[in-house]
């Protein structure tokens, strides 16, 4: 997780190392701004709007799992209990 405000203060930081003579420190930290994000950008980092919105879908499908675990209970229990209703039918019949 990466946010654009990391970008931003660690280029200044590399840029306050350089040696800044006017329009050239501003083109070398726009250089170094750019070649940072394109080094983090073959990492495969997320932002942290990303992240979020990653922690959110699964979120959701946490939910919809426990509600369809839920489901999946309450009909086993009416199958069983129409087997077991088919079976006490069947003893009463013989």
């Amino acid at each position: 997780m990466i946010d654009k405000q990391f970008f931003e203060e660690l280029s200044q930081q590399i840029s306050k190392l350089l040696p800044q003579a006017g329009a050239v420190g501003e083109d070398v930290r726009k250089a170094v701004n750019s070649a940072l994000q394109k080094g983090f950008e073959r990492l495969d980092l997320l932002t942290r709007e990303e992240f979020d919105g990653q922690c959110r879908a699964l979120a959701r499908a946490e939910e919809r799992i426990a509600f369809m675990e839920k489901e999946m209970s309450r009909l086993e229990q009416m199958i069983n209990e129409l087997d077991d209703s088919a079976v006490e039918e069947t003893r009463t019949d013989v």
